[in-house]
């Protein structure tokens, strides 16, 4: 539940009438997905390949958000080409916590510990302002829109955020449950953004996913009982993906196909929530750096989805392109929600 992390959530209210779409990148560096611990190699080379993605984000009107991590802010060549692109208007920028790979190390070498949330409160404060001060330090500039790397929000995460002047998170993995790899549960929260902070309000935009399906409002509920039941290596739940009774669908290229994420976009539209968010990772920009793109095959059939995704959030869904940061002016804010309900 999002009380779990988010005690004092509220819902967001939407000012500006319409949809709108939103395109968030973890620029990450290569890594061990299966074994993220201090100490394991990794790379930026693929980073080279952001401009061809520019290239063809620009021909919608699209201008991403670019979630960055620590490597990324040490790699010289990196940081030149994005403070270019964000002196152009081609991207915006924010930051992404990898635990494994911000400093300061304090000998976290247990796979929980790759979830920022399951540090000590002073160990997850400490790594992100190393993170926050090495990326004003490369762009002269705070950033305001967080991720926890992973997905890994802890029960202190949101309070830091505050106290530092974000003020947009997207931490948030809806219908997602990673508890059994030691991280946080979201499978009861899905993906509608709303407000959090005690003092003042920040913006929750999850990660675009939810289960859709002719189930209705029980589909969610079959989803997850049949997640829990495997029958040796068969895995019920795929029955209902099949049938379509309950499936779970993500905006974005990686892993899902074009169809599937048409009925997402529809399907969150028809229950009224407009604000529609793609996002997939930097490394899926080259062959062999992640589960989703192992060989150029792959990356062929990935750029076809982004493009048709894209084309169809244009010219059917009729979105604007917004960035993530100035998502918050399409809500209206908890006080003057508050101020302008009828009594």
């Amino acid at each position: 539940m999002t009380s779990g992390f988010f005690p004092d959530a509220r819902p967001a209210v939407e000012r500006v009438p319409g949809p709108a779409c939103t395109v968030v990148i973890d620029v990450e560096e290569d890594f061990d997905w299966d074994h993220p611990i201090e100490g394991t190699s990794h790379s930026t080379t693929h980073l080279r390949h952001l401009g061809a993605l520019e290239s063809i984000l620009g021909a919608y009107g699209a201008v991403p958000t670019y979630l960055v991590t620590y490597p990324v802010l040490e790699d010289a060549a990196a940081v030149r080409a994005l403070r270019f692109a964000v002196e152009r208007g081609r991207c915006a920028l924010g930051i992404q916590l990898h635990p494994w790979v911000t400093p300061p190390f304090e000998n976290a070498a247990e796979h929980e510990a790759s979830y920022s949330g399951n540090l000590d409160e002073g160990l997850e404060e400490r790594k992100l302002v190393q993170l926050m001060q090495r990326f004003e330090a490369a762009f002269g500039f705070a950033p305001v829109v967080y991720r926890a790397g992973r997905y890994g929000l802890g029960r202190q995460t949101g309070a830091l955020l505050e106290k530092f002047g974000f003020l947009v998170d997207t931490s948030i993995a809806p219908r997602t449950d990673f508890s059994a790899e030691g991280g946080p549960d979201y499978s009861d929260v899905d993906c509608r953004p709303f407000w959090f902070g005690e003092r003042r309000p920040l913006l929750e935009v999850p990660l675009c996913r939810s289960i859709i399906g002719w189930g209705g409002a029980a589909a969610p509920l079959l989803y997850r009982a049949m997640a829990a039941r495997p029958i040796g290596a068969f895995r019920p739940v795929s029955l209902l993906s099949r049938t379509r009774c309950a499936e779970r669908v993500t905006l974005s290229p990686e892993g899902n196909d074009a169809s599937a994420m048409r009925r997402l976009v529809r399907s969150l539209l028809a229950r009224g929530q407009h604000v529609l968010a793609v996002s997939f990772h930097s490394s899926s920009l080259h062959p062999g750096r992640n589960p989703y793109v192992r060989n150029k095959e792959d990356l062929h059939n990935f750029y076809d989805r982004l493009s048709e995704l894209l084309t169809f959030i244009t010219d059917v869904a009729k979105a604007e392109f917004v960035r993530v940061d100035e998502l918050p002016g399409r809500y209206i804010s908890p006080e003057a929600f508050a101020h302008e309900r009828p009594r």
